[in-house]
């Protein structure tokens, strides 16, 4: 037999050529067939042998019964004898068709659990060679067929130490005793394989070994899987013994530990085998002011089935007080329960005392040291949520702009530094000061509800700067003045509290300096109206501005005429706000333009659904302010409401008043002739309180006469009012004008104004302001 090798292949074994060789036609039967020796079973196909020793049988039976029967007739011994002759022969066929079977039936289940082994099965001589490997065998290691290794040196498969294992395995073999090694070896492709060999020797009857068989198990995948997790778990036993950090997986109960890194010993200063012997171990080391976070924290973790993080000081062994921060997880099982807890646990103390380096320079002034407005903010913010009372005083060092510029920067800042110390040691040891930034300075003070203590304390920070000028130091003379604001008098945030201390700062300057002041009603005023103007575009912008209106009535049959728009903002922290507070506001900002323009065109979409819905008599009246009246984009605003919404001009009243009209009468005179030319209704509201003049009422041509609700409230019980509004209607009766009362609350008011023949009422009496969608509900005039 010829031996070829595979070309370009390293390592590639030698094995026969198989050029000429067939395929075997049925998996592993050539490998059964040649180890059992076994052919084609059936009767037709008995050996020879088998066949001369059963007729051999039945020729000797039918002798032996002659001769037995000598004694009959020759007739009767041939008929016994040839059935005895027959009968053995069907007894010796039938035995061996039994043998048959059975040998059958053993080489079926041998060709089964061939089929079924998953193994490279050799049949080795015994000088190392290949008798025959199985049809699996030989697809496993790549062949052609198991011809093509037939005869192929099975030990120089191997090589290294590798070789050394097969040779032990293999003398073992032969010397009559199973054995087995894990090698490996490529294929005849080339391809490397790592394989399980098990080596059972073959007994040859004569308590010899006649062949090996030889069974591979390719465990490729295993040893690659075995060597990868080799591979991980040095990486990972590389990492944490040299990172510095303790990883770990820790029992639901916190009982035990699964595993423990050797890093915790740095960490902790404990060995991770001291930690497995005392899993509490590391918990005696934390510092009693911080362990009950931290165990209500791992609790949370495994009940919460949350991840979670603790930070905590420790008393290490070697190292002694050291930030520690352990983040753990919790595994859960198939059913959702905790089954461990895992996690890391690493030394933080430089990053934390880098952080509070940090925030004390984030929150302290450089110059002085003190806390800067930031603390200071921090710290206000704090008492506000303690809800108790507290005062915070605001100090401005006077005229020290022009000590700095005879000083100079650097002299100043030491100045500045040497009063900072001056004031402090004025202060109650509690007391907390901050420079808010060049001369200011704040005083925080607890427990304040006294304020004969503040002014006292107040005093002797004004003493202790007037010490600054005396013979015995080198500083310059300076005073100061002080605002002091009370928590929650004067405001409930540190940014309404600075403001009216502030306020009241500037109060004492302007009452002399080198003094104090408290924080007043007026500068609280003064703050909510500064809030609600920076509150304004937001607003507007988000539809807080909403409009109410009031009926006004035909005094004797009380029906509504019409409506007068009044306008409210819903703030979303303080509700519903008055007019009366953000209307001058409104005024000063500038926004009253676009608001009012804003109240003017929804004001008319609202009446053009009253009057769709059936109200077609109803009026609406809408408050101009004086800055509109400057502006006569009133008149384009009026007129595009009007067209849009399909309304005639004449169910529009404008309302204004006569302070407003006197701003510049030229203006408002020229803007109400084009309103007026549209068709639109004018009235002159609070008439009586201003510049009341005939010569206005003949200038303007008003349409309407709003008596103002100071004269009403008086009609009860004044002549003189009486009489003035008794005159102001016949008046405008004089003139063609109608006179609306304003104000009326009262029934006695009432009956004065119908005697009086007044055209309209409003008032708390006759209905208050309500939403739009109840006005329908009102006793809306018929049409006419």
């Amino acid at each position: 037999m010829s031996q070829t090798t595979r070309p370009g292949v390293p390592g590639a074994i030698p094995y026969p050529s198989d050029t000429a060789r067939p395929r075997s036609p049925a998996r592993n039967q050539g490998f059964l067939a040649f180890f059992l020796a076994t052919r084609k079973r059936s009767i037709a196909s008995l050996p020879l042998a088998s066949i001369a020793q059963i007729f051999s049988a039945a020729a000797g039976a039918w002798a032996l019964a002659w001769f037995a029967l000598s004694s009959v007739s020759e007739e009767a011994a041939f008929c016994i004898g040839a059935g005895a002759c027959v009968l053995t022969l069907l007894l010796g066929l039938r035995h061996a068709r039994r043998e048959l079977a059975r040998a059958n039936a053993t080489a079926a289940l041998a060709r089964a659990l061939l089929d079924a082994n998953r193994e490279c099965l050799k049949l080795i001589g015994p000088d190392g060679r290949m008798l025959r490997i199985s049809e699996h065998g030989a697809e496993i290691m790549q062949a052609s067929s198991p011809e093509q290794l037939a005869g192929a040196n099975w030990l120089g498969f191997w090589s290294g130490d590798d070789a050394r294992a097969a040779r032990t395995a293999f003398d073992a073999a032969m010397s009559g005793s199973r054995a087995s090694f894990v090698g490996a070896c490529p294929t005849t492709a080339g391809v490397p394989k790592t394989w399980q060999s098990r080596l059972i020797p073959i007994d040859d009857g004569r308590g010899g070994v006649r062949d090996i068989l030889c069974a591979s198990l390719d465990v490729t995948q295993e040893a690659e899987l075995a060597a990868d997790l080799r591979a991980k778990e040095l990486l990972m036993s590389e990492m944490e013994a040299h990172v510095g950090l303790c990883f770990y997986s820790y029992s639901a109960d916190y009982s035990y530990f699964h595993h423990v890194s050797a890093g915790c010993a740095s960490v902790f200063g404990i060995e991770a085998k001291v930690l497995r012997e005392r899993p509490q171990a590391w918990v005696e080391l934390v510092l009693p002011d911080d362990r009950p976070e931290l165990l209500a924290t791992m609790q949370r973790i495994t009940q919460s089935k949350d991840g979670g993080r603790a930070r905590y000081r420790i008393e290490h062994p070697v190292n002694g007080v050291r930030w520690i921060q352990s983040t753990g997880y919790p595994i859960l099982d198939a059913n959702g329960n905790v089954v461990r807890v895992v996690g890391i646990s690493e030394d933080v103390t430089v990053e934390h005392e880098r952080l509070a380096e940090l925030d004390r320079l984030a929150f302290s002034d450089s110059l002085t040291g003190l806390a800067n407005r930031g603390a200071l903010v921090l710290k206000i913010e704090e008492r506000c949520q303690r809800n108790a009372a507290f005062a915070l005083m605001f100090i401005d060092l006077d005229r020290f702009k022009v000590l700095n510029d005879t000083l100079g920067h650097t002299a100043a800042d030491r100045l500045l530094k040497s009063l900072s110390e001056l004031i402090q040691a004025a202060l109650p040891p509690d007391a907390l000061l901050a420079r808010l930034g060049g001369d200011e300075f704040a005083v925080l003070i607890d427990d304040a509800a006294d304020k004969t203590r503040l002014a006292r304390i107040a005093k002797d920070i004004l003493a202790a700067l007037a010490r600054s000028g005396e013979p015995s130091r080198a500083d310059a003379f300076v005073t100061a003045s002080i605002g002091i604001s009370v928590f929650p008098e004067n405001g409930a945030d540190h940014e309404t509290l600075l403001t009216s201390a502030d306020i009241a700062m500037y109060a004492a300057k302007k009452a002399g300096r080198n003094g104090f002041s408290f924080a007043d009603a007026n500068s609280t005023e003064r703050i909510v109206d500064f809030k609600l103007e920076r509150d304004l575009p937001a607003a507007l912008a988000n539809r807080q501005f909403l409009l109410h209106y009031q009926a006004i009535h035909e005094p004797r049959t009380l029906e509504v005429r019409s409506v007068e728009a009044l306008i409210r903002w819903k703030h979303p922290t303080r509700g519903l706000v008055s007019p009366g507070v953000f209307i001058p506001i409104l005024e000063e900002s500038g926004f009253i333009n676009e608001i009012g323009a804003w109240v003017m065109d929804e004001a008319l979409r609202q009446l053009a659904l009253w009057r769709h819905a059936g109200a077609r008599s109803l009026g609406v009246s809408v408050n101009v302010s004086s800055r509109q009246l400057r502006d006569e984009a009133i008149v384009e605003v009026v007129n595009d409401a009007l067209h849009r919404y399909e309304l005639p001009a004449s169910s529009l009243e404008v309302e204004l008043t006569e302070s407003a009209l006197m701003e510049n009468p030229a203006r408002a005179q020229r803007t109400l002739s084009a309103l007026k030319a549209l068709g639109v209704r004018i009235a002159i509201d609070d008439f009586g309180t201003g510049y009341s003049s005939l010569r206005y009422l003949a200038d303007f041509s008003p349409d309407t006469l709003k008596i103002d609700r100071s004269f009403v409230a008086r009609l009860q019980d004044d002549r003189a009012t009486q009489s003035i509004v008794g005159g102001i209607i016949q008046m405008a009766r004089a003139l063609g004008v109608s006179v609306t009362a304003e104000g009326v609350e009262q029934t006695v008011q009432l009956e004065f104004l119908r005697d009086a023949a007044c055209d309209r009422v409003q008032g708390f009496l006759l209905s208050q302001p309500v939403a739009p969608e109840k006005v329908l509900g009102l006793s809306i005039a018929a049409p006419e």
